[in-house]
């Protein structure tokens, strides 16, 4: 069976690598006896994938995994026995079954939510309006030419979909989130520092991916953090 976990990882969790981060997982599992299915071979690995690895640092208040288990057992029944066994930091929100023929959510996410707190010694409604309003923002990042990992400069701009100053110091932000476009809040922040001068600000925001979403055939985000809408999905308002 296909499930699909929706949990937090927050607090001192979030400064876990993913490795580890999967590794802890896996162990709780172990301990509630959830029948994880494994793959074949000499080395055997669990059948247990990602919506995408969240950022050392950041917090994630609706993270996505999958897991496929070797015989029938209740959602219901997999969160009591999981919550059971996981440390603090890590609190699941839901679960449902997939159909075997659905697409693994890492290949469904498009893109994400994220709180952004800013450093609160200024205001920022002035140079986050006046940054994120450009026409173009241009940013370095590391990227493959010819199968060669080196530095690109990509134009972002279109891959911001929405963005509210919701107090000075707060900034939410939707953005590309995805295998063919990913947008790093981090380094779009880092950007913004640049713009207005204040550089000795980096690593001072704190950043908390909220929600990861998908597309429907008619390109409305979807929400697939969402425990409480069917089968994961909610339209984004």
């Amino acid at each position: 069976m296909r499930k699909q976990i929706i949990y937090q990882k927050t607090g001192r969790l979030r400064f876990v690598g993913h490795l580890d981060f999967m590794r802890t997982m896996h162990r709780a599992m172990t301990r509630a006896g959830i029948p994880l299915a494994y793959s074949q071979g000499f080395n055997p690995h669990p059948h247990m994938s990602f919506a995408g690895p969240l950022t050392l640092g950041w917090d994630g208040l609706g993270e996505i995994m999958e897991i496929k288990t070797e015989k029938d057992i209740s959602d219901t029944e997999l969160l009591q026995s999981l919550s059971r066994e996981l440390p603090e930091g890590i609190r699941l929100l839901g679960c449902q079954t997939l159909d075997e023929k659905e697409p693994p959510i890492m290949a469904k996410i498009q893109a994400a939510a994220y709180r952004i707190d800013l450093p609160e010694e200024r205001d920022w409604t002035e140079p986050v309006n006046e940054f994120l309003s450009q026409e173009s923002i241009r940013l370095t990042k590391i990227g493959k030419i010819k199968g060669r990992k080196q530095e690109v400069e990509v134009e972002v701009r279109p891959w911001i979909y929405s963005w509210t100053l919701t107090d000075p110091h707060t900034l939410e932000l939707v953005c590309a989130s995805g295998s063919e476009q990913n947008l790093k809040p981090d380094l779009l922040i880092y950007a913004l520092y640049r713009f207005i001068g204040a550089e000795d600000l980096k690593y001072r925001e704190h950043i908390t991916r909220c929600s990861l979403f998908g597309r429907d055939p008619q390109g409305n985000l979807i929400n697939y953090s969402d425990p409480g809408a069917a089968s994961g999905r909610k339209e984004l308002a």
